[in-house]
């Protein structure tokens, strides 16, 4: 964490400003043909760090702005300098570094569109269990109330899923954060809570859900508690529900919860190994012990998919984390991870899709 807040952003900081001071003087040399004065290259670097040193917060918005506009700018600087035949104009407007500009403002506007649009996505598990009935689950996450979405557009995700004929609904953690209101946490779980379903609504912890990453934070736990429960919705920290005799959920405190003291095997201790064994987890982790203990399926959300790209890719190819996204099965259990109906920090998604998930569990 102290890597990724401070080390990192610091170590990122000298080759921006460096890039941004040369790119800036390229476009004064444009359009003076010259500079003549010694001060005007001071000039240029003092613009140069107050146009970098706002992304520091590698998290913030304006790091995005950045950290877009150098790799266009990388990109197009590679493209003039391997280009044979370059027309009159090209070269001018290369020298006056607007692309990159205009790039930037076609890329973030897209972000912005992707992350309102959220679709829903839908998977099949089979399973060998005994189960008396298929199940149909729908699964929300990744929320973070308030930075996308108001409480209108989660009425109608609501009022969808309701429509569908759900068995049980989960939410998966960090429905809300830091930067929700008191009242944006308290929509929130209004407009969940009338999902209609079969067999209840389960909700665990997220790593942001209690405004823990806040100085001052827009409401306590206990406040937070009290509205989840108000609204018909179940807790879950390393707890387990038999939904029937042939279902069992398993809900787990967050993995940088202070509470998260019992392990998967403790949990599904003196349980009914042969009925289907469903872990829902925020953060996809634990995923081989949890196979090898005999879970069925876990459900997770946390990584948003790789929020912008290219997170997500890097994480897949790195091996950050266990699973980005998506379906996998291991030897025993399956697993499915969220990319979340919405995003944190800032409205913008480029490296994934916002979605809800719809889960079919179906004897096999």
């Amino acid at each position: 964490m102290y890597f990724l807040f401070f080390v990192l952003p610091f170590l990122l900081m000298i080759p921006l400003i460096i890039y941004f001071y040369f790119y800036f003087k390229r476009i004064i040399i444009f359009i003076c043909k010259e500079i003549k004065y010694k001060w005007i290259n001071i000039l240029l670097l003092i613009l140069s760090i107050l146009f970098v040193l706002p992304a520091f917060n590698l998290f913030g918005f304006w790091a995005v702005v950045v950290l877009h506009m150098f790799v266009i700018s990388i990109i197009i600087d590679i493209i003039y300098y391997i280009s044979k035949k370059r027309s009159h104009y090209f070269n001018k407007i290369y020298q006056l570094g607007i692309t990159p500009i205009l790039c930037v403002f076609i890329v973030l506007g897209y972000a912005y569109l992707n992350m309102k649009d959220v679709s829903q996505k839908e998977y099949t598990v089979y399973t060998k269990k005994n189960i008396h009935q298929s199940y149909k689950i729908a699964l929300i996450t990744d929320l973070h109330f308030g930075n996308t979405m108001n409480q209108e557009e989660l009425k109608h995700y609501c009022e969808d899923i309701s429509k569908q004929n759900i068995d049980i609904v989960l939410l998966g953690g960090d429905i809300v954060d830091e930067l929700s209101s008191q009242n944006e946490m308290k929509q929130a779980f209004s407009e969940l809570g009338k999902i209609k379903n079969k067999s209840g609504i389960y909700y665990v912890y997220g790593n942001h859900d209690r405004a823990n990453y806040a100085q001052n934070p827009p409401f306590t736990y206990s406040e937070l508690a009290q509205t989840i429960e108000k609204n018909s919705i179940k807790i879950l920290s390393d707890q387990s529900v038999s939904i029937n005799d042939d279902f069992i959920l398993f809900g787990r405190e967050d993995r940088n919860g202070v509470d998260r003291k019992v392990s998967s095997a403790l949990l599904n201790s003196h349980i009914n190994q042969n009925a289907f064994l469903l872990m829902l987890d925020h953060q996809p982790v634990d995923l081989k012990i949890n196979d090898e203990l005999g879970y069925d399926l876990q459900l997770s959300g946390h990584t948003h998919g790789g929020q912008m790209f290219p997170v997500g890719l890097i994480s897949d190819i790195l091996g950050f984390g266990e699973m980005n996204y998506g379906y996998r099965k291991l030897n025993h259990m399956q697993v499915v991870v969220s990319s979340g109906i919405a995003g944190w920090g800032y409205p913008l998604r480029t490296g994934s899709h916002s979605e809800y998930v719809i889960v079919n569990i179906v004897r096999k």
